[in-house]
């Protein structure tokens, strides 16, 4: 059976890292593809984010240059939260799919509604970043996970969202494509 992650975020915007995780997700884990899905109405979010629309459409532009790359609509009810578990609860066989985290996110899933759960609907991959160790995901982290190898990605969609008017700055962290897009829609600016 074929095996696919799965890659959540808000993508406010998407950038290179989450591109790079995929990548390796599927090179290290023999993955048939991952699907990134844009959360409809993250409820960890605090203040103002770009609009579903924007958000799933810069995902599209992301992974455009990919066969192995696809997003999904099925978080785009933006009437209420959004949750990871009520998610995984919508895909039919998910115990032979990869939910793809990063290692700042993990050390947060406690927070989460119905956390433990999780663990019944997917296996984990997380991603290096921020300085987490895989010490300090085997001490904090309440399940099984596989780490995905590599050196941390430290891109943040805060951060690309502070330098918007930073050119040279802005194409190290995201595709052509995408940093058009954000001037021809007026996004964080």
């Amino acid at each position: 059976m074929k095996q696919y992650g799965i890659l959540g975020g808000t993508f406010d915007p998407p950038h290179y890292a989450h591109f790079e995780i995929a990548i390796r997700a599927i090179e290290q884990f023999s993955l048939a593809k991952v699907v990134f899905i844009p959360a409809g109405n993250p409820w960890h979010k605090e203040g103002n984010i770009s609009s579903y629309e924007d958000r799933y459409k810069m995902t599209q532009l992301l992974i455009s240059s990919s066969d192995y790359l696809e997003v999904s609509d099925l978080e785009s009810d933006i009437s209420k939260p959004t949750y990871t578990i009520d998610t995984l609860r919508k895909i039919p066989e998910t115990d032979d799919n990869y939910f793809i985290i990063g290692a700042d996110v993990a050390r947060e899933i406690t927070t989460w509604k119905d956390y433990n759960e999780i663990f019944n609907h997917t296996k984990i991959l997380v991603a290096p970043r921020n300085g987490v160790s895989s010490g300090d995901l085997d001490a904090i982290f309440p399940g099984p996970y596989n780490l995905i190898q590599g050196d941390e990605v430290d891109l943040n969609s805060t951060i690309i969202r502070e330098k918007i008017n930073e050119s040279d700055t802005l194409e190290e962290m995201l595709p052509l494509n995408i940093i058009q897009y954000i001037r021809d829609n007026s996004l964080y600016g």
